[in-house]
């Protein structure tokens, strides 16, 4: 019989899981991951102590991240049995080495895999902006909703074990506010082989919306370069929270996805989007909506059992087409913001843009068929929307 950790969980809670490991209650019945757990993450990494989570204060929510990946049982990666990786920086005038940051890494192996030493890797930051003259940037949504994630993901995960067919990377990067570099740094000195990762799933933003709109949504990026995993997520049953599947063409180079697509590694991008509080001092944990948080990891985790299922590795696509799915997310946005325009107030060239971008996806939506030259402008025009209005 599987051990489950039992601790900081309710009554009723610890008796479903009892159940559960008994054979009385069906995996679609397993209790639902906990927004109170997906709060009291946030709360942590994003209170006055940890300080806004850059240079020693991004180590301390780096140990954080250690501490729970030990206590859950995952399995260290970097030599001598250490969930760290350190992260170089430059060298002193004396020309001796200094330490930038730290990246955390810890593995689940399921007992009965067939595919042990293949890979998803399920990712997010903990590093954001820390102290300015301005007062402390917490970071909740950017990215302490992301790393809530992860850490909600390992017990599901522990729990649906025997549904795994291979193994479980959960990785907590660094130094992603500069320029990426604790993923870069990860994808240089991997802890695996790159080629044995079947799909990499990185968070940033899942606690708030767009521009603060209405959509209920995550936008899935990426999704269109991997053969077969739009169906699979379309398969997923969504707990509360819709998907819009979109190109990761509209937001260009934006979190630590960006080392493994440049190496043609299947990846997906989920993000709420960019709030109207990104990288501001009321990034507070107090706007976060955990259950939105909570419903996007479970949705994640059943995607990782899928994929984890599949008896071939995901096959890279090189020129996706658009499709009406993101044609019908673009538009809803588009119309969303033009809802919101007169409340934002809106400058005439950020109306222009909505304008132009809410045409040009009406346009498409009427269509069949979509040329590389539609596909084109279209991705202009959503990137100069996004770039203007937020």
């Amino acid at each position: 019989m599987q051990q489950f950790v039992l601790q900081s969980r309710t009554l009723c809670e610890c008796v479903v899981i009892f159940l559960i490991a008994a054979g009385s209650v069906c995996a679609e019945e397993m209790i639902r991951i906990d927004s109170d757990h997906v709060s009291r993450h946030i709360n942590t990494l994003a209170s006055p102590e940890y300080r806004g989570r850059r240079g020693s204060d991004a180590q301390r929510a780096a140990e954080y991240v250690v501490d729970h990946f030990s206590r859950a049982g995952l399995q260290p990666v970097f030599p001598e049995q250490s969930f760290l990786q350190t992260i170089p920086g430059p060298r002193t005038a004396e020309n001796l080495p200094t330490v930038a940051g730290w990246n955390v890494t810890g593995m689940l192996t399921p007992p009965h895999a067939t595919r042990p030493d293949e890979y998803i890797l399920l990712a997010a930051h903990h590093d954001h902006l820390g102290v300015k003259e301005s007062g402390i940037y917490a970071g909740a949504d950017d990215n302490a909703s992301g790393v809530a994630m992860v850490l909600e993901a390992i017990p599901f995960l522990q729990q649906h074990i025997n549904s795994l067919d291979c193994s479980v990377l959960f990785v907590s990067f660094d130094l992603e506010e500069h320029l990426l570099f604790g993923s870069r740094w990860w994808t240089a000195h991997p802890p695996v082989e790159l080629e044995k990762i079947r799909l990499v799933i990185v968070a940033d933003m899942l606690g708030r919306s767009l521009g603060d709109l209405p959509l209920n949504s995550v936008f899935l990026f990426g999704a269109e370069h991997t053969q077969g995993l739009k169906q699979e997520i379309r398969q997923i049953p969504w707990h509360n929270i819709r998907t819009s599947l979109l190109s990761d063409d509209y937001v260009g180079l934006r979190s630590d996805y960006g080392p493994f697509r440049d190496r043609k590694i299947p990846f997906l991008f989920a993000s709420t989007g960019q709030s109207r509080d990104y990288h501001s001092i009321r990034d507070v944990p107090a706007k976060i909506d955990h259950q939105q948080v909570a419903s996007i990891t479970e949705g994640l985790c059943r995607l990782i059992i899928a994929i984890s299922q599949k008896p071939d590795q995901p096959v890279w696509i090189d020129s996706p087409q658009t499709d009406q799915e993101e044609v019908q997310a673009v538009l809803e946005i588009c119309n969303q913001i033009d809802h919101h325009a007169a409340e934002w107030n809106l400058s005439p060239i950020q109306r222009f843009f909505v304008s132009q971008a809410t045409a040009e996806a009406t346009r498409l939506s009427n269509q069949t068929d979509i040329s590389s030259a539609d596909q084109q402008r279209l991705t202009r025009l959503t990137q100069m929307l996004l770039l203007t209005v937020f």
